[in-house]
Order: structure tokens, then sequence, then C-alpha cells
């Protein structure tokens, strides 16, 4: 392996995924389905990532509309299949990302017939709608942990059937700090005892903190649906961080310089992973399918335990290594 190939592999696993700018995140609110009503054989509705997406199955052969804020037609499920958008409905762009948008096109009429836009096919499709959270960063004056907003109804038709989809939006008090404290004490003694007990031990240990954080990772990306948008850096970047790991001690022996090299690269991963993903120390819902004190402990561990071996992989490589026994 050469040297350049480690900064084509920082390069790569820092690019910002951009086909899709607004994945679920961490977030102070849980939503929940209060009721669908009446109820409708085949028809199925979920909340995604805590309050970040509604998602709904329509019954096969059925013909289901998501009506938007104006009370105009904005999601189609055909009986086929097809899931088509009306490009006339202002929720659709108002919808592409969590907290809308600042205008809509000129072009965009609710009392226009709709003309409609294939998004997808195979009769499930999550999308952001702002009835089923709350619209901005700060919680609304007078809310409490515990305390729920005013709930808000849906409105749907299945084959021209009214149906309501009632949500309700509570806010959820901050989670507890020990996973996070725990972890990110964990991850540091993990790489600390491997670099003084020599690079081999350090290389073991890094990877059984990129173990976790893949996991953790790759469990978020799997939790959550594929129309809303996952980020493969929720992945990638531990993933990238545990392949430098494992090649380090396949080439042990061969090259100091070189261990030392995947070494850094492995901590520089971690460090940079769990630092973009540092609203999971603070927000208590986080969209995932993994417990969260693991997710909270893993990334904690990721961030200590990476920057740690980052900075003296670097060290060593500038100044040569000095040992600490």
């Amino acid at each position: 392996m050469k040297l350049w190939a480690l900064a084509v592999g920082v390069v790569v696993a820092m690019t910002p995924n951009v086909a899709h700018a607004d994945a679920a995140g961490p977030t102070d609110y849980r939503t929940t389905i209060v009721s669908v009503a009446p109820p409708i054989d085949g028809l199925s509705v979920s909340i995604e990532g805590g309050d970040s997406f509604v998602r709904l199955t329509a019954p096969t052969g059925a013909e289901v509309i998501v009506y938007g804020y104006a009370g105009e037609p904005y999601l189609r499920f055909a009986p086929d299949g097809t899931i088509a958008t009306n490009r006339l409905s202002a929720a659709t762009y108002e919808n592409e990302n969590r907290f809308g948008v600042s205008e809509v096109p000129p072009f965009v009429d609710h009392r226009a017939v709709p003309e409609w836009r294939t998004v997808g096919s195979g009769r499930t499709w999550a999308w952001h709608d702002h009835r089923s959270h709350w619209m901005s960063p700060e919680p609304p004056i007078g809310l409490e942990p515990g305390m729920s907003l005013p709930v808000q109804t849906i409105p749907i038709t299945v084959d021209g059937r009214p149906v309501g989809i009632t949500v309700e939006t509570t806010l959820v008090a901050s989670p507890s700090w020990w996973p996070t404290a725990f972890g990110a004490l964990v991850g540091l003694q993990l790489v600390l005892l491997g670099w003084w007990l020599g690079p081999a031990t350090a290389t073991l240990t890094t990877i059984v903190v990129s173990l976790a954080a893949a996991v953790t990772g790759a469990g978020q990306y799997l939790s959550l649906p594929a129309e809303t948008g996952p980020s493969v850096m929720w992945w990638l970047m531990p993933v990238i961080a545990l392949g430098a790991g494992i090649a380090a001690i396949a080439t042990y022996g061969r090259s100091e310089l070189l261990v030392r090299g995947l070494l850094a690269l492995s901590g520089l991963q971690l460090a940079v992973w769990a630092f973009t993903r540092r609203a999971v120390f603070s927000r208590p819902v986080l969209p995932t399918d993994i417990a969260f004190w693991f997710d909270r402990a893993s990334t904690g561990a990721a961030l200590a335990g990476g920057a740690v071996i980052a900075v003296l992989a670097i060290r060593s490589l500038l100044v040569g290594p000095v040992s600490s026994r």
C-alpha cells in the first residue's frame, strides 16, 4: 500500500453525501400515531427517526392521496404502486427539509389540477410532514419535558374515502451524560493502554473502538427507510477506520512507518465521525434502532479514543517513536 493511497482514502471519506441533504438527526421530540380513523385494511402508518418522517404503506391496489397544508393533493400512491408528488403543491417543496423553505416556486397553485411527478414505487413512502414535528429548533414557551403539543391530523383519502392520521408530538427530557462519559473513558483508556504496550496492541484497541463505531453507524443507516436519505457517512468513516486497523495488523513488522500512518488514519476517521454526530450527546431521541446508550457510548469512545490515537500516531510520524514505558 502506498502512502498516497491513504491520502486518497481520507479525501473520499471526508466527501459529504450530496444525494440527500436532510436525513433524520437527533431530536428533542418523539411523535406517536394516536389514531388512524377509520382503520383501513392494508394501510400502515409509522413515524421514523423520532419525529422526522411520516411513513405510509398503501393497501394493495388502492389509490391513496395525502393532502398538503392548503388542502391540496400533495402525494399520490397509485393502484399500480407508483408514488408521485404534485409539482403544483407547496408541500412538495416545503417538505424537502425538516424546517421547510422560505419560498416556493411561483407556478405553485393549490387550486390547479395536480401535475404528478413520479418519485418512487412499491406502495411505501416517507416524507417530512410539518404537522408531525415542531417547526423550530427552540421549544415553544411553556412546554416542559413530558408535555405534548396539540394533536395534529394529516388528512388522506383511500379510494376516495376520507381518513385522518392523528399524531402527537412530545418534548423529551435531556439524556443522561453517563453513557457518553463512560464511553469516552473506556475509549481513552483503551488507546492509551494499547499505545503504552506497543503498536500491535494499540492497533488492536483501535480496531475494537472502530468496530463499535461501525456497528453504531450501520445500525443507524439500516434503521431508516432508503427514501429518507440515510447518509453513507454514518457507517463509511468507521468502516474505513476499521479497515485501516486491519491493514495495520496485516502489515505489522514490515513497515513501522506504515503502521503509524494507518493508525493515524483510523484515529482521524473515528474522531471526525464522532464530532459530526456530537448531537447524540445532548439530544434525547436518536434516529436509530440501536440502544441509545450504546450509540452515545460508542460515539464518546470514538471521539476520545480516535482523537488521542490520531495525535499519538501523527506525533510519532513527525518526531519518531517515544516510549511511554
